[in-house]
């Protein structure tokens, strides 16, 4: 079929080159480094109680709470802190210090386990109330925003660099005038059908690898604590992995099909690379608008109606901020108006050989003599 031959011959020529395994390992090199520079450091804590067995039943509580957060706790005087005091005979309050590491609900489950070695030493019930000395904790980075804007990076890479390979395919063929020999033997629609899927299976190929590599090192690396381990298990999770594929096959499915049209009607590559030019802006605009978006919960909703924006607004949003049949629809109207551009591009790219046949075989211009 002369499609898959097409997106064969594509395939092979860029993943030839130097540069595309370059980007391929960008992604597994950078979450390496993280995990390397996050998981070999242990936090310090310094607890302070009025009594040894109550300070050593506080320990013993933040070592298995630690555990099995992934985190790894040394004690010792450092930058968070657990101060435990009992305003009552039979009650025990435990502040902790605003940068502590532990999540709310391991901050909560360290208190219950203080609670049961005081009830088994006492053998009396003791009341535990757990409170922050401040909430600055609520301001710390979201995992989930933060693997949301990481997802999103990650299409604006591929579809940055993607798209250029696109452009330089077709504008490449017309300049050195390949582009007849191989409409000869194909239609215009299955040329550029084979270019933007020969293309596309370069650039999802490097989103597989870059995802498949959070999804790798959940798998075969120790729980990684911390920030870096929240972000890692929010990418690798089936369901966003899912979502996110389906969304960035219909983002290369729309901006490639308005490539093609750019470099089916420029006549050589600089003209192509002029015309490519408000594209691309159309891609950094969009992803400060998914930047503001994700900054401002307040930023107007309207703008995901905008295809250009779509794919960046649905990352940034998790799949529960917008409702499954919008995120369909939104997804079905990416699908269509890139059909539409690909068959307006194959049409071009059909009537350019033909106007250029016309152009050659006229004859020139004859000057009257004087």
């Amino acid at each position: 079929m002369p499609v898959l031959l097409i997106a064969e011959r594509e395939f092979r020529t860029y993943v030839a080159t130097w540069s595309f395994w370059l980007s391929l390992m960008l992604a597994p090199l950078a979450i390496g480094l993280a995990t390397f520079f996050s998981g070999g450091h242990p936090i310090a804590i310094s607890v302070q109680a009025n009594s040894d067995e109550l300070e050593h039943s506080a320990k013993l509580a933040l070592q298995e709470t630690a555990r099995l957060e992934g985190k790894t706790i040394v004690f010792g005087q450092g930058g968070a802190s657990l101060v435990l005091s009992q305003p009552a005979p039979h009650a025990l309050e435990a502040s902790f210090s605003d940068n502590f590491p532990l999540s709310p609900l391991g901050r909560t489950m360290v208190g219950h386990l203080i609670e049961r070695d005081l009830a088994r030493a006492q053998s009396a019930a003791a009341t535990i109330a757990v409170r922050e000395k401040s909430r600055a904790m609520a301001t710390a980075p979201d995992a989930a925003k933060l693997s949301r804007l990481a997802t999103m990076a990650m299409l604006w890479l591929t579809l940055t660099g993607s798209l250029g390979m696109l452009l330089q395919a077709i504008a490449r063929e017309r300049a050195n005038r390949a582009l007849e020999s191989l409409l000869a033997s194909a239609q215009g629609w299955e040329v550029v059908a084979g270019k933007l899927a020969g293309v596309g299976a370069i650039s999802l190929l490097i989103l597989v690898v870059w995802l498949g590599s959070a999804a790798a090192s959940l798998a075969f690396l120790p729980p990684q604590p911390g920030l870096v381990g929240a972000v890692l298990r929010d990418l690798a999770q089936p369901l966003n992995l899912l979502r996110d594929g389906l969304i960035y096959v219909c983002a290369f499915a729309f901006y490639g099909a308005a490539t093609l049209v750019l470099g089916c009607v420029a006549r050589d590559s600089a003209s192509a690379q002029n015309l490519a030019r408000p594209l691309f802006l159309v891609l950094v605009a969009a992803f400060f608008v998914a930047l503001g978006a994700l900054q401002n919960s307040g930023f107007p909703s309207w703008s995901i109606y905008l295809p250009p924006f779509t794919p960046f607004l649905l990352l940034v949003n998790s799949a529960k901020d917008v409702a499954v049949m919008s995120q369909a629809i939104l997804l079905a109207v990416m699908i269509v108006a890139a059909a539409a551009m690909m068959l307006l591009a194959a049409r071009f790219l059909s009537v350019a050989p033909r106007n250029y046949q016309i152009f050659k075989s006229s004859p020139p211009e004859t000057q009257p003599l004087v």
